[in-house]
């Protein structure tokens, strides 16, 4: 007897659904500004989010204000005239009964009592500012630890209260776009550790406008065009090499439309950091697009290198770092320090950007401090900072400008993730999320990867984020939180002039493409069933079929997709590569947990699914209708 798959909704289907009752219920009811339809957390992953509905006879714009625990927490946001007002929300405080107050343009004022329980999300510990200074904005940092329940993407404003967060297994930067939106990392992975599935475009009440899908998936960081597109992270062959590979995406449609490979830029062995592995070899963690030289500026942790090349060509233009470890022929391409004064090299470094007066703004995680193991610094007595180097290209000179962080020592020590972002000359932010001591000690160990590794003693794992902001060398912002790693931090208004929740479907753009397939295998039938060891998982989404299992590494593995005139077959990649950063922990992973995907583009039919492992085939008794 066969088991047909039924199909796994897209989150973007579950968040149209939801709207469409809500719609249903607004139209089919009397609900008016003293009496609206109250919709919490209406798209699912944002529970201090909510919609306000309700209908006027008259187009009247309606203003809001979401109202703080102080006065300066206030909201305030007016929508444009409608008769029909569907008001999206932000800001409300958990284990809290919230006010908005509600004004029309003709005057008259209501208000609504919004409660909401009390969230298991880490709060600050502190926050030290000004609401002059900090205005009305909210400091989102993204969760690297998500395997920390209460470890979750979240914003504090101010008072360091908590305003803003998502639910959903979710990481890598946030930025907010030209349009109001939120660029955000896909919530679906792709391969282990963490590559996701692309990037999505989000609004602040969680819902997701499109998924831009992508053949190689995403990681770390993505930045938006001038002309809207999105340059991204990706990779390119999982089983050749990681983080080397970067793509543009067409907005409009989510094509790649142009790619560059650094395995064509750079030499693969020189260089090498001291976590550097020959599969994970560049690890890049930052793209940056420059208009005034056209080129691209990318981070490799893992070579403790800043490149940048030439967006058209893809020729290399320089190096910034330690040029140790490097032969005679890559030298030219390195910079000259004539700094007088304090000067550092950066290591294992993220979040790399060009400023608008060519200055390289970087996080200088410090990891190691030196390309050579014998000199290598103790986390103890270690560093990480945001650092400004100023670079002449044309003498290929370099000076360090700027620093925050040196003098706070191991305290404000991360030897993964964290950034920087630049406000305006002499304004910065600085954030340190990769904070981590165990039985008492500052580590070079990885918070996402010591939660696997200390999973029985968490008890002596301590996890936590510091981001300050600088403002003409004066501290004028700083935020702690505990009980987790966060990836990156990003200030953001969350209502502004291009605020509107646009109703309708989302969109998937982009795509997987083909699967390719392998010749036809001709196993012997097993004459046992598949064993529980292997732990299989088969899900069929609305795009792709996943398929999860344990097998032994190096084991021969295909999946086999049986229809009635022929069958398909996929070969399941078993090697096992080193992993020396897994900047985030989605999920628990053990070596011989392996992910394999099949796009459902170009598939159609029904189809039995087999398991051939080590020259056996097994019925898995699973089938599908694509």
């Amino acid at each position: 007897m066969r088991t047909y798959l039924n199909t796994e909704k897209h989150l973007i289907t579950l968040q149209a659904e939801s709207e469409e009752r809500f719609l249903a219920e607004l139209r089919a009811g009397n609900y008016t500004a003293e009496s609206p339809l109250v919709v919490k957390n209406p798209y699912i992953i944002n529970p201090l989010a909510a919609v306000i509905c309700f209908n006027t006879d008259e187009e009247t714009t309606a203003e809001i204000t979401v109202k703080g625990k102080a006065i300066e927490g206030d909201l305030n946001h007016t929508f444009a005239a409608a008769k029909e007002h569907v008001l999206p929300v932000y800001g409300l405080y958990d284990d809290y009964v919230n006010t908005v107050v509600i004004k029309l343009s003709n005057g008259k004022t209501s208000e609504v009592k919004i409660e909401v329980e009390e969230l298991n999300v880490n709060k600050a510990l502190y926050c030290r500012t000004t609401p002059e200074y900090f205005g009305k904005d909210f400091m989102l940092i993204s969760t690297t630890t998500p395997l920390i329940e209460s470890a979750r993407t979240a914003g504090f404003d101010y008072a360091g209260d908590l305003r803003w967060c998502i639910t959903n297994l979710q990481s890598w930067d946030i930025k907010k776009l030209e349009n109001g939106r939120l660029l955000y990392t896909s919530h679906r992975t792709v391969q282990k550790p963490y590559y996701n599935v692309g990037v999505m475009e989000m609004d602040f009440c969680g819902k997701i406008y499109k998924e831009y899908r992508l053949p190689g998936g995403y990681h770390h960081d993505a930045v938006e065009l001038e002309n809207g597109n999105i340059l991204a992270a990706s990779d390119n062959d999982f089983n050749d090499s990681v983080e080397d590979f970067v793509v543009e995406i067409e907005r409009a449609t989510g094509a790649v439309i142009k790619s560059w490979d650094l395995q064509k830029i750079l030499p693969r062995g020189q260089g090498k950091a001291g976590d550097w592995n020959h599969h994970d070899w560049f690890h890049n963690n930052a793209v940056w697009y420059d208009k005034p030289t056209n080129s691209i500026t990318m981070s490799g942790r893992h070579m403790d290198a800043v490149i940048n090349f030439d967006y058209d060509s893809g020729a290399l233009n320089w190096i910034l770092g330690d040029p140790e470890g490097w032969s005679e022929e890559w030298q030219k391409y390195f910079f000259k320090n004539v700094t007088k004064g304090d000067f550092d090299w950066q290591y294992e470094q993220h979040a790399a950007r060009i400023l608008p007066n060519g200055d390289v703004f970087l996080f200088d995680n410090g990891t190691y401090r030196s390309k050579n193991e014998a000199t290598r610094v103790d986390p103890e007595q270690n560093f990480s900072r945001g650092v400004i180097y100023r670079i002449d290209t044309d003498k290929m000179e370099i000076e360090q400008v700027w620093q925050y962080g040196k003098e706070r020592g191991a305290e404000f020590y991360s030897p993964y993730i964290c950034n920087v972002d630049y406000y305006g000359e002499g304004h910065y932010m600085v954030h340190s999320g990769g904070i981590a001591t165990y039985r008492g000690k500052h580590t070079d160990g990885l918070g996402a990867m010591l939660l696997n590794k200390y999973k029985d003693e968490h008890i002596h794992l301590s996890l936590e984020s510091i981001t300050v902001e600088v403002q003409n060398d004066q501290l004028k912002y700083e935020l702690k939180v505990q009980g987790g790693n966060y990836y990156r931090a990003r200030r953001v208004s969350p209502y502004d002039e291009k605020t509107n929740l646009v109703l309708g479907k989302g969109e998937l753009l982009g795509g997987f493409g083909v699967t390719p397939e392998f010749m036809k295998v001709n196993f012997k039938d097993a004459e046992t069933e598949l064993s529980e060891k292997h732990n299989l998982n088969v899900i069929l989404e609305e795009d792709r079929l996943a398929i999860r299992a344990s097998f032994r590494e190096g084991s021969q593995v295909f999946l086999e997709l049986k229809g009635a005139e022929q069958s398909k077959f996929y070969n399941i990649p078993t090697e096992v590569h080193d992993v020396t950063a897994a900047c985030v922990s989605f999920e628990e992973q053990n070596d011989n947990d392996f992910q394999f995907y099949v796009s459902r583009e170009g598939l159609s039919g029904e189809f039995g699914i087999y398991l051939n492992i080590d020259s056996k085939r097994y019925d898995t008794h699973l089938s599908v209708k694509l």
